[in-house]
């Protein structure tokens, strides 16, 4: 069930930051009059006014766009009333974000705004049988990625996870820091973002009572994770994390989202056009993330 916020029980919409958001922004194309509904019974559809033909071959589009923002709006509306106890989503199309003229770069940032809070507080966390790894950084290209990091930014994802660990999974976690350059900077002769942001950072955090390490080189670290050396990894920007996830687990793993009031996990791939319609996808992820949504529903 949806956890308590300030202010209010679970189910009391009043609670959840996003009613006072009104009206929500949602582009140019998305109008005013789009309020976060929710119903006791009946399937979660929302049928758009402007009633979009369907397109005529598999591909991002503008109706795609829209609406797969509030099928999403509903989903978390479900969640904040009670009416869900997690909330398990498919992969969504960026691209159909970008032509419906819709401002999130994905479902993570989006699903922060609805409810009220902003893009550093949550983060992935990615999911297999043996390796969890979770994100310092999103949708960001690398530039911009390495450009963010700071030392109180890396500190408060590491209380994120902790804190997160401790919600779904129970007792504090072992956390290793990935370092961002070759042999994690060889003492400086290749980058200094270990020696400058991420020791300090590590060093602070394990202070406070998080237990962590590193940072620790990439190419060995997801490795170790996975022989039971630590609990989770963080990584620093999103491709360090997803290839050593999915070249380990690929169509197994699960996204989960940290720092939402409520539970949601999604796949660990795209939308995946090309092969609508042709009997050959592999719904393996998907089942996945509904499974744990179920095993961890009665957490939230």
């Amino acid at each position: 069930m949806a956890q308590a916020l300030p202010g209010g029980s679970a189910g009391d919409p009043a609670s959840w930051p996003e009613v006072s958001k009104s009206p929500f922004a949602w582009g140019s194309k998305q109008g005013d009059d789009i309020a976060v509904t929710a119903w006791s019974d009946g399937p979660a559809l929302y049928d758009m006014s402007d009633h979009p033909e369907p397109p005529t071959v598999p591909g991002p589009t503008v109706a795609g766009g829209r609406s797969s923002v509030m099928y999403v709006k509903q989903a978390v509306a479900l969640a904040r009333t009670r009416g869900a106890a997690a909330v398990a989503t498919a992969p969504i199309s960026k691209e159909a974000l970008r032509l419906a003229s819709i401002r999130y770069p994905g479902h993570t940032e989006l699903l922060a705004d609805l409810c009220g809070l902003e893009p550093q507080e949550v983060t992935m966390l990615f999911v297999t049988r043996d390796l969890k790894v979770a994100l310092a950084t999103i949708h960001q290209s690398l530039k911009e990625a390495i450009a963010s990091l700071s030392s109180p930014g890396i500190e408060a994802r590491l209380r994120l996870v902790r804190d997160e660990h401790r919600r779904w999974f129970g007792g504090d976690p072992r956390i290793a820091v990935c370092a961002l350059n070759p042999h994690a900077g060889e003492g400086g002769l290749f980058g200094a973002e270990e020696r400058e942001i991420l020791a300090p950072a590590i060093a602070a955090s394990h202070r406070s009572g998080v237990d962590v390490s590193g940072p620790y080189a990439a190419d060995t670290l997801f490795v170790r994770a996975a022989r039971g050396e630590f609990d989770v990894v963080l990584a620093l920007y999103h491709d360090q994390a997803t290839i050593a996830v999915k070249a380990r687990s690929f169509g197994s793993a699960v996204n989960m989202t940290l720092g939402l009031p409520f539970l949601r996990t999604s796949v660990d791939h795209g939308t995946a056009f090309d092969l609508a319609g042709k009997g050959t996808a592999d719904h393996g992820s998907l089942v996945e993330a509904i499974l744990l949504a179920a095993r961890l529903s009665d957490r939230a």
